[in-house]
């Protein structure tokens, strides 16, 4: 999932609005590379489990059940790195960065690599798309019952994502008009904006839990209802990338007040306790709720319950990213080191390119999914992913961004 390395996304402009205090270049978090890997690799290992069924996947099976939570852990990500500028400009009084130039960043960073791995695993035979290929090139697929999972399964968080980038810079706008009519944000006014977004996640749920609505019919077959394709929407998922954005507003504030950055750099310095509380929130909800009956779907207090677990994990594992000592630490050292660094820089690519390939596997080895060692296809998913990923950064993202983002 993207928010890149080099990607400054949405630097708040030197054009002055109203403004009462420069804002600098945003700060570099060097651990946040070590957690797009850890998400990465957490949906690698979903899927190669999924890939072979319950039975093969052995002491595997239960937490890799859940380990989609990589995707929420980077709607998490996002939101902290996409509105922190934004953020940061509200309480300096000044503009943001632009609109136009903050969505062709983003357009820059996202569809180069998407539409390359679509069209090279369309024409290698991964899957068709039909005559609604062109949902899949525009970011409509999750908004079809048929489409919603076609073509590069993981690619529907993408759909959410593109949401959120269009959603973002209007958010900002309708802060800066309607609510601080021009003048710098009261912190806890930020905090409070953007916890009033967070509530309308739960409220988008509660109100598609509630729906019977049948949203397509085939002829011959159940009924397929809206629930069914809603949890990859952004509206259901606007909690998540909330979580991000308090943190991103906690982050700016402190960077401004020295004596709350002093407290919170002291309440997030132990950066193993805050992660290991990740991880007991994690094999809690493995081992006590586990995944959706897709009988039934995403719905109701599951729904609810599970959106809020993975965001709480999602916050433990970025609050010691953000604050206390980053040169200090077991778990910072984990993140900064280089390898993992590497996989970070590549998480793109990887979450695009592991799931087609990790697929083919048990056919190279003329053996059914079923029949083939999960850590064979766990280690071809990340060999291959990675290989595919690196072709893609090297020769691919960091050319286009280094030519293409700051044309606008």
């Amino acid at each position: 999932m993207p928010s890149g390395p080099a990607d400054e996304a949405a630097l708040p402009s030197r054009r002055p609005d109203n403004a009462i205090a420069p804002v600098t270049r945003r700060p570099r978090f060097p651990c946040l590379e070590g957690i797009r890997a850890l998400a990465a690799s957490l949906v690698v290992v979903h899927h190669a489990a999924s890939l072979v069924g319950p039975a093969r996947a052995g002491f595997l099976a239960t937490p890799a059940a859940v380990m989609d939570i990589g995707v929420a852990i980077f709607f998490v990500l996002s939101g902290f790195l996409i509105y922190r500028p934004f953020a940061a400009a509200h309480l300096a009084g000044c503009a943001p960065q632009r609109a136009r130039s903050f969505w062709w960043r983003r357009v820059v960073r996202i569809i180069p690599a998407y539409w390359c791995a679509l069209t090279i695993l369309w024409a290698t035979g991964s899957f068709h798309l039909g005559t609604d290929w062109w949902r899949y090139y525009l970011f409509l697929q999750v908004y079809d019952v048929f489409t919603a999972f076609g073509g590069i399964v993981p690619a529907w968080s993408l759909n959410t994502e593109m949401a959120f980038y269009l959603f973002v810079p209007v958010w900002s706008l309708a802060l800066r008009r309607v609510v601080y009519r021009g003048r710098r944000a009261r912190p806890l006014l930020e905090l409070g904006a953007v916890a009033g977004l967070a509530v309308m996640g739960y409220v988008a749920r509660a109100v598609i839990s509630a729906s019977g609505r049948v949203w397509a019919a085939v002829p011959g077959h159940p009924p397929v209802l809206m629930r069914s394709v809603a949890f990859t929407w952004f509206p259901t998922n606007v909690d998540l990338f909330g979580a991000g954005m308090a943190v991103a507003v906690l982050s700016a504030w402190a960077a401004d007040d020295p004596a709350l950055r002093a407290k919170v750099d002291r309440l997030f310095e132990r950066s193993g306790a805050w992660w290991a509380a990740a991880v007991v929130l994690f094999v809690w909800f493995a081992y006590r709720v586990g995944p959706p009956s897709f009988a039934v779907g995403y719905r109701g207090f599951y729904w609810q319950q599970r959106q809020f677990t993975f965001a709480l994990i999602g916050v433990c594992l970025l609050l010691p990213a953000v604050f206390g000592d980053q040169e200090r630490g077991g778990v910072r050292r984990v993140l900064r080191w280089g390898p993992v660094a590497w996989v970070g820089a590549l998480s793109y690519g990887l979450y695009l390119w592991h799931k087609n390939l990790l697929d083919r596997v048990p056919g190279w080895l003329h053996r059914p999914p079923q029949l083939t060692p999960v850590l064979v296809v766990v280690a071809a998913g990340f060999l291959f992913g990675l290989a595919a990923a690196a072709a893609s950064w090297y020769l691919l993202e960091q050319p286009v961004q280094k030519r293409l983002k700051h044309l606008v």
